[in-house]
């Protein structure tokens, strides 16, 4: 019950990362990614003389969130959810009882079932029923995440904001407190802005110890400082120091910070518009010469555990824009009313370096230095003979990790995950490893074997049956990290051991010599390279996600205790973001892991108004598609674009032109790169 004690308004996250929505039909519920929406959003009621349970009714229906006994198919044994009204005051049917589940919750009806996210294919996929899932692939389909919504705006605001386009999104409302004021007549208001009506809760507690930090947008993109020393942007590139920002605290006001760039230049927000008539007004860096002044200060305003928005001191928030260029990747500042922007000013908060006391300042500075020799070499490993190799160590950090072996023992074989989103594979060469981001690829399949006489220890054959080796040979003269390769020794030693050690939900793997399975980025040669190390910098390199593949039908075998093995201690590295999976701690995660079904990538873009989609600037996104032709994809994209009624497109290698998909997609889960058109756009009419 701690979830809604205190909520008027809740969206609820579903294990697929979806929420939960309610239908324009006003009876039907199913999930959706457009978490934006007023339909994602339910009103919390208490329930007098029961503290244990709630009533959740829908913001844009009015009607409650109702487990029916109307079953889902026929023959099967979910039951459809639905919205509904309430009978009467006496009416139980409409009531959950919140059950926490580490930091997710289950709702539990009244008949002891529980709202279930499905999964899969149609028409099972983005439906909702209520179900006791037996099936331990289906565990997660029960757990939800819940996000507080605290917003109260009026009627009108939201109808003119709707009223809108997409490419002029920008409220005209210049002046915050008048938002702020009139909203108070409505407290109960599902719709409208991200302001709270009253009062802010600081966000300073993401900055207090901060050195410098990343800011990573709603789109999953960094706050990052151009090299001609006035444009901000978003980027993928994290690993960059365009995307560090030093914090600097204001003097006067406590409740605010200044960022300053790698350039040396201050975040400010500026009076020019970005584009004539619209509202949003350009972020740049201005330079430290001229005396800061209100326009680089920047409030922290604390939205969740996780997330922060940024205020200027006019009352408008720093806004990572999406959509189509020109709006794509750029930086603004504004005040959001449409929802399906309200998104766009939140920021999770990276600590990429800490404040510490005056005597180690001296020591620290010379290993966490954030200059562009350092940087642009863009997170290389260390060298052997830089300062680096004196760091203060993480000792407390270490002794509380746990073994991961959960993640392992009931897995026959797994795709590991970086954190740069890619796979480990297994080149076709039979001797070298790498990262790729086709996760349905044989190459990134590993099968597990427990080592005899160790429960803390497992090994990794690749699809060429050899063994992944933390090998003795430098990947590069002069550097500290070391190759990992594939090898069939005659004899298996412990260069083929990796221990793995649970760090929040992800794992580390340990060498049984002390380094770690890292994942590099930056430049070639290091990007998508592999090595075993200790770095430093960038410990967020050393943590894999496991995704199990094919489970183990029998269980392993019951080793006998491990020797005592030395713990060496990983060097620091600070880093504070929004974690991957809420729950804090979870008793059994095989329990929580679904097996991943196969799939293609799908990279995509999406046209402007011309159809034009050769602009280098702007990278193509890509998500994992599991379903079934045009349809399906048709309907992910739409998910994924926040785009309704759009026409899927190839380009003609010949003449660069686009041409609708009509047909059936390529045989054997190729890979594809599409081009996204609204059917609203001029050239849609040319097809």
């Amino acid at each position: 019950m701690e979830f809604f004690n205190k909520a008027k308004i809740i969206k609820l996250r579903s294990h697929l990362n979806k929420f939960l929505v309610a239908d324009d039909d006003e009876h039907t519920v199913r999930q959706s990614r457009n978490g934006s929406s007023v339909k994602a959003r339910w009103t919390v009621e208490m329930v007098e003389g029961k503290s244990h349970v709630i009533r959740l009714k829908s913001c844009s229906s009015g009607k409650y969130l109702t487990p029916s006994n109307e079953p889902f198919l026929t023959g099967m044994t979910g039951k459809k959810v639905v919205q509904d009204i309430q009978a009467n005051k006496r009416d139980t049917s409409v009531e959950w009882e919140p059950i926490k589940e580490g930091g997710l919750v289950k709702l539990r009806a009244k008949g002891g079932k529980f709202l279930r996210g499905n999964g899969g294919t149609p028409p099972w996929r983005n439906s909702v029923t209520h179900d006791v899932p037996q099936r331990t692939a289906t565990q997660d389909w029960v757990l939800w995440g819940v996000d507080v919504v605290d917003i109260v705006v009026l009627e009108s605001q939201e109808s003119m904001a709707s009223d809108l386009s997409p490419m002029s999104s920008f409220s005209s409302l210049p002046d915050i407190e008048r938002v702020k004021r009139e909203s108070y007549s409505r407290p109960n208001s599902c719709n409208g802005s991200p302001l709270a009506s009253s009062g802010r809760q600081s966000g300073m507690d993401f900055f207090h110890g901060a050195k410098a930090v990343r800011l990573q947008s709603y789109h999953n993109k960094y706050l990052v400082a151009d090299e001609d020393q006035e444009t901000v942007r978003q980027s993928r590139n994290g690993a960059s120091s365009k995307a560090r920002w030093t914090v600097e605290f204001v003097d006067k006001n406590p409740n605010a910070i200044r960022l300053k760039s790698c350039h040396g230049l201050y975040l400010t927000a500026t009076n020019e518009p970005f584009l004539l008539g619209m509202t949003g007004k350009k972020v740049q860096q201005l330079s430290t010469q001229t005396k800061p002044d209100h326009t680089t200060e920047w409030e922290p305003v604390k939205e969740n555990a996780f997330l922060v928005k940024l205020r200027t001191s006019d009352g408008k928030f720093l806004r990572a824009n999406g959509g189509t260029p020109p709006w794509r990747n750029s930086i603004t500042h504004d005040v959001p009313h449409r929802t399906a922007t309200q998104d766009w000013v939140l920021w999770g908060v990276d600590m990429v370096d800490i404040l510490v006391s005056d005597d180690t300042e001296s020591v620290r500075s010379s290993f966490t230095s954030f200059s562009s020799a350092v940087d642009g070499f863009s997170g290389s490993p260390e060298r052997i003979d830089s300062p680096m190799m004196t760091p203060t160590t993480f000792a407390d950090r270490e002794t509380k990790l746990s073994s991961g072996m959960e993640f392992f023992r009931h897995a026959k074989s797994v795709r590991l995950r970086s954190y740069h989103d890619k796979y480990l594979y297994a080149d076709d060469d039979g001797e070298n490893v790498s990262q790729g981001r086709n996760g349905t690829a044989k190459e990134a399949t590993w099968k597990v074997e427990f080592v005899h006489g160790f429960n803390n220890v497992v090994r990794f054959k690749s699809i060429y049956g050899k063994y992944l080796t933390a090998s003795e040979d430098q990947k590069m003269l002069g550097v500290t990290g070391r190759k990992v390769v594939q090898t069939m020794p005659q004899k298996l030693d412990s260069s083929t051991d990796w221990e793995p050690i649970r760090d929040g939900f992800q794992i580390r793997l340990k060498t049984r010599y002390g380094n770690y399975l890292r994942a590099n980025g930056g430049l070639p040669p290091w990007r998508n390279s592999i090595t075993h190390d200790i770095p430093s910098r960038h410990h967020e390199w050393l943590l894999w996600d496991v995704e199990t593949v094919e489970a183990r039908t029998e269980e392993p075998p019951l080793p006998s205790p491990p020797p005592e093995t030395i713990n060496l201690d990983l060097e620091s590295s600070f880093r504070l973001t929004t974690p991957k999976s809420a729950p804090a701690e979870v008793d059994d995660l095989w329990e929580r892991a679904s097996v991943k079904s196969e799939g293609r990538m799908v990279y995509y873009k999406i046209a402007d108004d011309d159809g034009n989609v050769d602009d280098d600037d702007y990278e193509e996104a890509s998500f994992m598609f599991k379903g079934h032709g045009l349809e399906d994809l048709s309907q992910d994209l739409e998910d994924e674009t926040g785009l309704d009624d759009i026409i899927i497109c190839s380009t003609n290698p010949l003449n660069g032109k686009l041409f609708p998909m009509r047909l059936a997609l390529p045989p054997n889960q190729k890979t594809i790169h599409v081009v996204v058109v609204p059917s609203t756009s001029k050239v849609a009419g040319e097809f």
